[in-house]
């Protein structure tokens, strides 16, 4: 059986093993260099005149959509019939037709916090289901809320091993499995099918939680035949809304089990506050920013979407190649709405972050290398720039920056 103390040391701070590099003395060294050359460069010129923002949960807001934010109401009931309209085309994003959808104000990393409470007690034992460093964050948030983490790393071929799988669980019979459909910052898409499949034969009383921050909207997701319990998004990472509202699908028997509540958890995170559009406390421009964005996706429609985010990602990935880069998502395992890129061996991948953001260019940086965020809402000429700048950085003959 998993031990608290296996996971959470003795003052209640997650001890984390570092696989992904946090708490190595080389990535400390690469974070140091890195804020010493931003705060060189908040008095330095860009030298550029167009800024391209390619950070995971950065991404410019499209004007039809800023433009419905301000959509004038004469009454709330106009509000909640927008609010039904997104809760609608959430189902089908996610692949439920019964999924109850909660609404709930808050930032896009609210969503774990509301995923645990709603699905695990206190107490209890919490499978996180490692693809990268979103993985231990998640698990590090489980401790924190009071549950036992236990977690299960991804091999070299980026899924988990599904004998080891179903050992763990038949061991520590666990209350709730969480996974990163897509890890925000390893770029590797989880096997859900087959981990599903697993579960639903060896645990079925075991909770499904899937965090579909990075693939809702981009990718299939099954949530009714995955028998998953809880899927949630944000409006902005991927959905193109504006940023602002985690939004959870749950399944029937959730809502029917009767969670223990920990009586320190604020009544702002209970998801029967949020489970219906009348007398919601939801921001009205939030709701029709929502409303556009889901409407531009249904416009388009899922599938040609899902080809369309696909052939980007591909032909970013055949850059990044061509370019000296490498993927850290295996063969088969890459998302197709972000990319970590490991630039070759010797180039300082902090320098060459920090050098990209001086030319008007932010990606995201982490242990796994440069984030570049990829999405259906990425104008592509945004993509180009970057390899522009890339050359740039690399004229006949020159290095990108070395470390030193």
């Amino acid at each position: 059986m998993v031990d608290a103390n296996d996971i959470v040391g003795h003052d209640g701070a997650w001890k984390c093993e570092g696989r992904w590099g946090w708490n190595s003395p080389e990535r400390s060294h690469a974070l140091t260099d890195r804020d010493t050359s931003l705060s060189e460069l908040r008095e330095a010129p860009t030298g550029t005149s167009r800024y391209v923002l390619l950070a995971p949960g950065r991404a410019r807001t499209a004007v039809d959509v800023l433009q419905a934010s301000a959509t004038p109401f004469d009454n709330w009931h106009q509000v909640e019939h927008a609010d039904t309209e997104c809760r609608d085309a959430l189902r089908s994003l996610v692949g439920s037709t019964g999924a109850e959808i909660a609404v709930v104000p808050g930032a896009a990393s609210l969503g774990v916090e509301v995923a645990i409470v709603a699905a695990s007690p206190p107490g209890a034992v919490v499978l996180v289901l490692e693809h990268g460093p979103q993985g231990e964050h998640t698990a590090y948030v489980v401790s924190r809320r009071g549950r036992i983490a236990d977690v299960l790393l991804a091999g070299e071929d980026g899924r988990v091993d599904l004998q080891t799988l179903r050992a763990r669980l038949l061991e520590t019979r666990p209350s709730t499995v969480m996974v990163s459909h897509v890890d925000a910052e390893s770029g590797i898409v989880a096997p859900i099918d087959d981990y599903a499949a697993v579960i639903s034969e060896v645990a079925p009383q075991a909770l499904l939680v899937v965090d579909g921050t990075w693939a809702t909207g981009c990718m299939l997701q099954r949530m009714d035949d995955w028998h998953a319990d809880l899927v949630f998004t944000d409006s902005g990472s991927v959905l193109g809304g504006c940023s602002g509202l985690v939004l959870v699908a749950v399944s029937s028997r959730l809502s029917m089990r009767r969670v223990r509540r920990d009586a320190a958890v604020p009544l702002y995170i209970e998801l029967s506050r949020w489970s219906s559009p009348a007398g919601a406390e939801v921001p009205a421009n939030l709701i029709f920013a929502l409303r556009a964005a889901l409407q531009s996706i249904q416009a388009e429609g899922l599938s040609a979407r899902f080809g369309r985010c696909k052939e980007t990602a591909d032909a970013f990935r055949e850059e990044a190649v061509a370019h000296g880069f490498g993927v850290f998502a295996p063969p088969g395992r890459e998302a197709p709405t972000l990319t970590a890129l490991r630039p070759a061996v010797g180039v300082d991948t902090a320098a060459l972050h920090a050098e990209l953001e001086r030319r008007g260019v932010e990606t995201g940086f982490g242990p796994t290398g440069l984030i570049v965020a990829h999405t259906g809402g990425v104008d592509p000429g945004d993509l180009r720039y970057f390899w522009r700048v890339v050359e740039d950085l690399e004229p006949s003959g020159d290095q990108l920056p070395e470390i030193s």
